[in-house]
Protein backbone atom coordinates (compact mmCIF):
# COMPACT_ATOMS: atom_id res chain seq x y z
CA UNK A 1 0.00 0.00 0.00
CA UNK A 2 2.90 2.35 0.73
CA UNK A 3 3.93 2.07 -2.93
CA UNK A 4 0.58 3.41 -4.10
CA UNK A 5 0.34 6.98 -5.33
CA UNK A 6 -1.55 9.62 -3.35
CA UNK A 7 -4.33 9.58 -5.88
CA UNK A 8 -4.68 5.78 -5.76
CA UNK A 9 -4.83 5.90 -1.98
CA UNK A 10 -7.49 8.64 -2.11
CA UNK A 11 -9.59 6.43 -4.38
CA UNK A 12 -9.46 3.76 -1.66
CA UNK A 13 -10.16 6.34 1.06
CA UNK A 14 -13.25 7.49 -0.81
CA UNK A 15 -14.45 3.89 -0.54
CA UNK A 16 -13.94 4.01 3.23
CA UNK A 17 -10.55 2.26 3.39
CA UNK A 18 -9.14 3.29 6.79
CA UNK A 19 -5.78 1.65 6.16
CA UNK A 20 -5.32 3.77 3.03
CA UNK A 21 -6.19 6.89 5.03
CA UNK A 22 -3.65 6.00 7.73
CA UNK A 23 -1.01 5.60 5.03
CA UNK A 24 -1.73 9.12 3.78
CA UNK A 25 -1.56 10.47 7.33
CA UNK A 26 1.85 8.84 7.82
CA UNK A 27 2.99 10.22 4.47
CA UNK A 28 1.97 13.83 5.12
CA UNK A 29 1.78 14.32 8.90
CA UNK A 30 5.27 15.86 9.12
CA UNK A 31 4.60 18.27 6.23
CA UNK A 32 1.21 19.32 7.60
CA UNK A 33 2.55 19.81 11.13
CA UNK A 34 5.54 21.77 9.82
CA UNK A 35 3.28 24.05 7.81
CA UNK A 36 0.94 24.54 10.78
CA UNK A 37 3.82 25.33 13.14
CA UNK A 38 5.26 27.82 10.67
CA UNK A 39 1.92 29.62 10.49
CA UNK A 40 0.84 29.35 14.13
CA UNK A 41 4.19 29.37 16.02
CA UNK A 42 2.76 27.16 18.75
CA UNK A 43 3.28 23.41 19.13
CA UNK A 44 -0.09 22.97 20.78
CA UNK A 45 -1.93 24.93 18.09
CA UNK A 46 0.03 23.18 15.33
CA UNK A 47 -0.88 19.75 16.67
CA UNK A 48 -4.54 20.77 16.89
CA UNK A 49 -4.48 22.18 13.35
CA UNK A 50 -2.77 19.07 11.95
CA UNK A 51 -5.35 16.78 13.55
CA UNK A 52 -8.21 18.96 12.30
CA UNK A 53 -6.70 18.97 8.80
CA UNK A 54 -6.74 15.19 8.52
CA UNK A 55 -10.22 14.97 10.01
CA UNK A 56 -11.41 17.45 7.37
CA UNK A 57 -9.58 15.50 4.67
CA UNK A 58 -11.44 12.33 5.60
CA UNK A 59 -14.81 14.04 5.95
CA UNK A 60 -14.44 15.78 2.57
CA UNK A 61 -12.97 12.75 0.76
CA UNK A 62 -16.00 12.56 -1.50
CA UNK A 63 -15.16 16.00 -2.89
CA UNK A 64 -11.72 14.93 -4.10
CA UNK A 65 -11.83 14.79 -7.89
CA UNK A 66 -10.22 11.96 -9.84
CA UNK A 67 -7.10 13.10 -11.64
CA UNK A 68 -6.44 15.87 -9.13
CA UNK A 69 -3.19 16.05 -7.16
CA UNK A 70 -3.65 15.48 -3.43
CA UNK A 71 -0.80 17.56 -2.01
CA UNK A 72 -2.02 21.04 -3.09
CA UNK A 73 -5.54 20.19 -1.94
CA UNK A 74 -4.31 18.93 1.44
CA UNK A 75 -2.08 21.97 1.94
CA UNK A 76 -5.01 24.24 1.16
CA UNK A 77 -7.11 22.47 3.82
CA UNK A 78 -4.23 22.89 6.29
CA UNK A 79 -3.83 26.56 5.41
CA UNK A 80 -7.55 27.25 5.87
CA UNK A 81 -7.51 25.41 9.19
CA UNK A 82 -4.57 27.47 10.42
CA UNK A 83 -6.15 30.73 9.30
CA UNK A 84 -9.29 29.81 11.27
CA UNK A 85 -7.15 29.33 14.38
CA UNK A 86 -5.32 32.60 13.74
CA UNK A 87 -8.63 34.44 13.55
CA UNK A 88 -9.66 32.96 16.88
CA UNK A 89 -6.60 34.23 18.70
CA UNK A 90 -6.25 37.53 16.83
CA UNK A 91 -7.42 39.38 19.95
CA UNK A 92 -4.20 38.38 21.71
CA UNK A 93 -2.07 40.68 19.56
CA UNK A 94 1.10 39.30 21.18
CA UNK A 95 4.09 38.67 18.86
CA UNK A 96 5.45 35.14 19.13
CA UNK A 97 8.84 33.81 18.15
CA UNK A 98 9.24 32.60 14.57
CA UNK A 99 11.42 29.60 13.68
CA UNK A 100 14.57 30.69 11.84
CA UNK A 101 16.32 29.14 8.88
CA UNK A 102 19.64 30.21 7.29
CA UNK A 103 17.78 31.05 4.08
CA UNK A 104 15.35 33.34 5.85
CA UNK A 105 18.12 35.00 7.84
CA UNK A 106 19.98 35.72 4.62
CA UNK A 107 16.93 37.05 2.81
CA UNK A 108 16.06 39.36 5.68
CA UNK A 109 19.58 40.58 6.35
CA UNK A 110 20.33 41.20 2.68
CA UNK A 111 17.01 41.51 0.79
CA UNK A 112 18.60 43.29 -2.17
CA UNK A 113 21.65 41.04 -2.42
CA UNK A 114 24.16 43.72 -1.40
CA UNK A 115 26.56 41.25 0.16
CA UNK A 116 25.98 41.98 3.84
CA UNK A 117 26.71 39.31 6.46
CA UNK A 118 23.39 37.38 6.53
CA UNK A 119 23.50 37.04 10.31
CA UNK A 120 24.72 40.54 11.17
CA UNK A 121 21.31 41.67 12.42
CA UNK A 122 21.15 38.73 14.82
CA UNK A 123 18.71 35.86 14.73
CA UNK A 124 16.90 37.05 17.84
CA UNK A 125 16.22 40.47 16.35
CA UNK A 126 14.97 38.91 13.12
CA UNK A 127 12.60 36.58 14.99
CA UNK A 128 11.28 39.49 17.01
CA UNK A 129 10.62 41.64 13.95
CA UNK A 130 9.01 38.75 12.09
CA UNK A 131 6.65 38.30 15.01
CA UNK A 132 5.66 41.95 14.76
CA UNK A 133 4.60 41.67 11.11
CA UNK A 134 0.95 41.28 10.25
CA UNK A 135 -0.13 37.75 9.31
CA UNK A 136 -0.71 39.02 5.76
CA UNK A 137 2.99 39.80 5.35
CA UNK A 138 4.54 37.27 7.72
CA UNK A 139 2.87 34.07 6.53
CA UNK A 140 4.10 34.08 2.91
CA UNK A 141 7.67 34.69 4.11
CA UNK A 142 7.56 31.97 6.76
CA UNK A 143 5.90 29.41 4.48
CA UNK A 144 8.43 30.09 1.72
CA UNK A 145 11.68 30.22 3.70
CA UNK A 146 10.94 28.30 6.90
CA UNK A 147 8.65 25.58 5.54
CA UNK A 148 10.36 25.46 2.14
CA UNK A 149 7.20 25.70 0.06
CA UNK A 150 7.28 26.95 -3.50
CA UNK A 151 5.55 30.20 -4.39
CA UNK A 152 2.80 28.14 -6.02
CA UNK A 153 2.29 26.10 -2.85
CA UNK A 154 2.27 29.23 -0.70
CA UNK A 155 -0.40 30.68 -2.97
CA UNK A 156 -2.48 27.50 -2.66
CA UNK A 157 -2.18 27.46 1.13
CA UNK A 158 -3.14 31.13 1.54
CA UNK A 159 -5.73 31.18 -1.23
CA UNK A 160 -4.08 34.02 -3.14
CA UNK A 161 -2.32 34.37 -6.49
CA UNK A 162 1.39 33.72 -7.01
CA UNK A 163 1.88 37.39 -7.94
CA UNK A 164 0.32 38.41 -4.61
CA UNK A 165 2.67 36.02 -2.80
CA UNK A 166 5.65 37.74 -4.44
CA UNK A 167 4.33 41.21 -3.67
CA UNK A 168 3.70 40.37 -0.01
CA UNK A 169 7.12 38.77 0.41
CA UNK A 170 8.84 41.76 -1.17
CA UNK A 171 6.94 44.12 1.13
CA UNK A 172 7.77 41.97 4.17
CA UNK A 173 11.48 41.86 3.29
CA UNK A 174 11.63 45.63 2.79
CA UNK A 175 9.83 46.27 6.07
CA UNK A 176 12.05 43.85 8.00
CA UNK A 177 15.19 45.31 6.45
CA UNK A 178 14.08 48.85 7.33
CA UNK A 179 13.28 47.92 10.94
CA UNK A 180 16.54 46.04 11.42
CA UNK A 181 18.55 48.92 9.94
CA UNK A 182 16.79 51.28 12.35
CA UNK A 183 17.80 49.02 15.22
CA UNK A 184 21.42 49.00 14.00
CA UNK A 185 21.45 52.78 13.69
CA UNK A 186 20.07 53.11 17.21
CA UNK A 187 22.70 50.75 18.60
CA UNK A 188 25.41 52.67 16.76
CA UNK A 189 24.29 55.98 18.25
CA UNK A 190 24.18 54.45 21.74
CA UNK A 191 27.72 53.13 21.32
CA UNK A 192 29.03 56.55 20.24
CA UNK A 193 27.26 58.23 23.17
CA UNK A 194 28.61 55.66 25.64
CA UNK A 195 32.15 56.04 24.29
CA UNK A 196 31.83 59.80 24.50
CA UNK A 197 30.62 59.65 28.07
CA UNK A 198 33.42 57.29 28.99
CA UNK A 199 35.99 59.63 27.43
CA UNK A 200 34.57 62.59 29.32
CA UNK A 201 34.76 60.63 32.54
CA UNK A 202 38.43 59.82 31.96
CA UNK A 203 39.23 63.51 31.43
CA UNK A 204 37.66 64.39 34.76
CA UNK A 205 39.74 61.85 36.70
Amino acid sequence: MHSQSDEELMTDVKDGDIAAFETLVDRYKAAVYGLAYGMLRSREDAEEAAQDTFVKLFKSRGLFEDGRRLEPWLLRIAGNTCRDLLRRRRAERVPRAVPMSPELAEIVADPRGEGRDPLEAGRQAVRHELGRLSDKLRLPLVLRYVNGLTNRQVADVLGISVSNVKVRMARAKDLLSSRLESQEDGEGRRTVEENGAAGAGEELT
